[in-house]
């Protein structure tokens, strides 16, 4: 977490470093993303040691109901991109609630489902609360935000720690979700066809700027000046960065090919400054932190313990991968930032303290494992 950190203040203050940038600027790029890390960490620091799923239990109603207040709260401000997901703060600042709401519907599933033994109880009533508050927070997210990156990465969360729920009135639910998954996979590599991008665009109807994003998958240069401008010029960053990159601060693609260097193509500016051995060193950190992750989720004691855990690691992994692969043009791009790596506030506080969470609960499980 933190080499991810380091990495990403300073492939956010290369990203920054422009012709139109001034150093007074570039120093406030600097010192705002530094204040989020140093934040990000002391909120790490406190949930690894407080952090108490009990106590979450017994709150869990007023909690999880400010959270989805607070999601209402960014409609009162501008859009930002077409999506109005961001309250704005003074000197520029902004937050968005949706990515502290994805820790919310972590817990809140984990507190539900998790660790649940009556055998008499009904499924309607195991999974009625977080279907129901999950479902409106998605539908908030995607169609009143009209943050659609977001609502999937939520979304994609939630499934996969679903499945780790042990009770035996879900199993064949989960069966049927699994079901969907693979059947979803299927219909992925056939939407990405001549005959899929008709369907979704005659078929559908759905908005041209979402079909050029399919588009643009099948092929960047169909749009290479319109809606593909920035995708083939995070294409060719990845080709001039070669084995070992053109050096830290030198890549060219910043200077206006790239308008998103700093957030959603971070990684084209790093592949062109550090090449390959760059990214792969990048993916190795992202890896480790999956892997540590799911093999604790693996021996944990306890299905609440083990649900949480999932759940962090799904979001990390949800962004990599709709990042990672919408950079590289092998799923559509849905604006989804490189956690930690991404310039973004929110995304970074939220994600280390999920990883504060996951060490509380870790150190936890070791503890009891010591004391038998």
């Amino acid at each position: 977490m933190i080499l991810l950190g380091i990495i990403g203040f300073f492939m956010i203050i290369s990203a920054s470093m422009t012709t139109n940038t001034s150093a007074q600027a570039l120093g406030l790029v600097a010192a705002k993303q530094f204040a989020f890390l140093f934040v990000g960490y002391i909120g790490y620091i406190v949930f690894a040691r407080m952090f108490n799923i009990m106590f979450f239990k017994r709150h869990i109603i007023p909690l999880a109901a400010g959270l989805f207040v607070s999601l209402l709260f960014p409609l009162f401000f501008p859009a930002v991109n077409g999506a109005q997901a961001w309250i704005q703060l003074p000197l520029g600042m902004t937050i968005q609630p949706s990515e502290f709401a994805k820790l919310g519907a972590i817990i809140l599933l984990a507190v539900y489902i998790g660790d649940v033994r009556g055998k008499n109880i009904r499924l309607s009533d195991l999974i009625q609360v977080p279907f129901y508050y999950i479902g409106a927070t998605i539908l908030l997210i995607i169609l009143i935000q009209k943050d659609t990156g977001t609502g999937v990465v939520l979304f994609v969360m939630v499934v996969f720690e679903f499945l780790m729920a042990g009770h035996k009135k879900l199993i064949p639910l989960q069966v049927t979700i699994v079901v969907l998954i693979l059947i979803t996979v299927l219909l992925s590599f056939l939407v990405l066809s001549p005959a899929g991008i008709y369907f979704v665009k005659n078929v559908l109807n759905l908005p041209s700027y979402m079909v050029s994003r399919f588009e643009n998958t099948i092929n960047p240069f169909i749009n290479k000046y319109g809606s593909g401008y920035q995708l083939v010029n995070g294409l060719v960053a990845f080709v001039k960065g070669g084995w070992s990159g053109v050096g830290f601060g030198k890549s060219l693609q910043k200077y206006g090919y790239l308008p998103a260097a700093k957030t959603d193509f971070i990684l084209a500016v790093l592949a062109e400054e550090f090449g390959f051995l760059g990214v792969a060193l990048v993916v190795a950190l992202y890896f480790t932190l999956i892997y540590r992750l799911l093999k604790h989720a693996l021996n944990a004691n306890n299905e609440k313990t083990r649900m949480v855990l999932v759940g962090i690691a799904m979001y990390i992994f949800s962004h990599f991968v709709l990042n990672v692969g919408g950079v590289t043009a092998l799923i559509p791009l849905t604006g989804v930032p490189l956690l930690l790596l991404s310039s973004g506030g929110s995304s970074t506080l939220s994600i280390m303290f999920g990883l504060g969470i996951a060490q509380a609960l870790i150190v936890k499980q070791n503890r009891q494992e010591l004391e038998t």
